[in-house]
């Protein structure tokens, strides 16, 4: 594989419906994508029109193997901008709702109203969501660069920390990688009262 941090740049409104396609094939059982893949392209054209934080890599043939997914503003915005998009999400949500209204509306109550703890995240940091590349990609280095490209966008924004968020159990492989590249776990929390998370930093200065 090829691929360059020159390869990296902020994703495009129209290049949505291929990174939540990105997502899907990386993380197929992760939470949003059992809501369809609507769901997953309302969240993103949320992220790329109101914050500077979705980024893909290594397009070949118009395809694109790789993505991070981060905000470059401050923390604490995902429930605004949810609430904002409130109208689209609903109509994105609706596919899953006629299947299984239940547990869908179970689980996206439990994002706004989830009993677990919030980390506690620095002053000055930004938040890193999630790195997922096609499977095809994978051992080709490509979260890699695009973990370095995040960083240094971070850097050039002011910002003097990186906090991101994984699973303490489910997740060692990731855990394993971002100790790799120099962060360390600073907090375990409860995401909800069945799910242990840890907060993992890293020291841009």
């Amino acid at each position: 594989m090829n691929s360059t941090i020159a390869n990296c740049r902020p994703a495009r409104t129209e290049d949505v419906s291929q990174v939540a396609d990105v997502h899907s094939a990386a993380f197929p059982g992760f939470f949003l994508t059992t809501l369809g893949p609507g769901f997953l392209r309302t969240m993103y054209r949320a992220f790329i029109s109101n914050v500077g934080g979705v980024f893909v890599i290594n397009e070949q043939n118009n395809r694109l193997d790789g993505f991070a997914v981060g905000i470059l503003k401050s923390a604490g915005k995902d429930r605004n901008l949810a609430i904002r998009f409130l109208p689209q999400f609903i109509a994105a949500l609706a596919p899953g709702l006629i299947r299984n209204p239940v547990k869908v509306m179970r689980r996206v109550a439990a994002q706004f109203f989830s009993v677990g703890e919030e980390p506690e995240v620095p002053n000055n940091s930004v938040i890193l969501r999630s790195i997922g590349v096609l499977p095809d990609a994978k051992g080709s280095g490509v979260a890699s660069r695009l973990l370095d490209e995040f960083e240094r966008l971070s850097r050039a924004k002011g910002a003097t920390s990186v906090a991101l968020t994984t699973d303490a159990l489910d997740n060692e492989r990731a855990v394993g990688f971002y100790r790799k590249h120099g962060y360390h776990i600073a907090q375990e929390f409860s995401q909800d009262k069945n799910r242990k998370m840890l907060l993992m930093l890293k020291d841009l200065q």
